[in-house]
C-alpha cells in the first residue's frame, strides 16, 4: 500500500509539472545532486568538484560497501548517501567537528553508518573507501604506514582505495600550503600494499601556480589528484 501511494504521488507531480525529490531509501536512480535537502554552498561546489564523475572513476556503485573516510561537513556523504539508498552500505567517519551529525540529522540521512575509525568497519567487508583532501593531514601528523595497513585490511581483495588530494611541487607534504606531492602518494600508499590502479586529471588545474594553501580562495580552483588505488586480489 506504502509502495503504491508513493509512485501515485510520483505520478501526480510528474504529471502537473513539479519537480520531486524521491528520497534515498526509496530510489538510487534519482539524481542524487537534485536533493532539494543540500545547501546552495553544496550546490556551488559541485561543478568544480564534479563528484559523479569522481565516484565513477572509482566505480562506487549503490549495492557496494562504501566509506567515505574522514568526511569532514559531509558534502560527499550527503551525495553518497541519495546515490547508495537502501541498496548498499555507507559508512562515514570519524565526525571530528561535528558537522556530519548534524548534516545527517538536519538532512535525514538515516541510511549512513557514523564510524569512529576503519577499525568499526569488519576486515575484508568494504568495496571503496574514499577519502577526499586528508592524505596531506595524514601524512603531516602521523606515520601513516599502519594507517594504509589498515585500509588494506579493511577492503576485500579488488577493492578500491579513491584518494583525492591538493597537489604541490615540492616534494612530500607541505605544511606551508597543506599540499601533498602526488609521487609522494602514491610511494607511500603502494609500499603498504596497494596497487595503483589509474590517475585521473578530471580535477587537474594548470593555472594553479602551488603558492596558496590548499582551502584558501576558491576551493574547487586547487589542482587536485585523483587516484585509484586496488588492494591486489592475491
Amino acid at each position: 500500500m506504502q509502495s503504491r501511494t508513493l509512485l501515485s504521488m510520483c505520478a501526480l507531480a510528474a504529471l502537473v509539472g513539479l519537480v520531486a525529490f524521491v528520497p534515498a531509501s526509496v530510489a538510487q536512480d534519482a539524481d542524487p545532486l537534485a536533493d532539494p535537502r543540500r545547501t546552495d554552498e553544496d550546490r556551488a561546489r559541485d561543478a568544480g568538484s564534479k563528484p559523479l564523475q569522481v565516484y565513477g572513476f572509482f566505480g562506487i556503485e549503490p549495492a557496494m560497501t562504501v566509506v567515505d573516510l574522514m568526511p569532514g561537513g559531509g558534502y560527499n556523504t550527503h551525495i553518497l548517501s541519495n546515490m547508495m539508498g537502501d541498496s548498499g552500505n555507507l559508512y562515514a567517519g570519524p565526525d571530528r567537528r561535528g558537522g556530519l551529525a548534524a548534516r545527517i540529522e538536519s538532512a535525514g540521512l538515516d541510511n549512513v553508518t557514523v564510524i569512529t575509525g576503519i577499525g568499526d568497519i569488519p576486515a575484508g567487508s568494504v568495496d571503496v573507501i574514499l577519502t577526499v583532501r586528508n592524505l596531506h593531514d595524514l601524512e603531516l601528523n602521523m606515520d601513516t604506514a599502519p594507517v594504509y595497513a589498515a585500509y588494506l585490511a579493511a577492503l576485500k581483495p579488488g577493492g578500491i582505495f579513491g584518494v583525492v588530494d591538493a597537489r604541490t611541487t615540492k616534494e612530500g607534504a607541505d605544511d606551508g600550503t597543506h599540499r601533498i606531492n602526488q609521487d609522494y602518494v602514491i610511494e607511500k600508499v603502494t609500499a603498504a600494499g596497494f596497487e595503483l590502479v589509474e590517475a585521473s586529471e578530471m580535477l587537474a588545474n594548470p593555472g594553479d601556480d602551488y603558492s596558496k594553501w590548499e582551502g584558501q580562495g576558491e576551493r574547487t580552483q586547487v589542482d587536485r589528484m585523483v587516484l585509484k588505488f586496488r588492494r591486489p586480489t592475491m
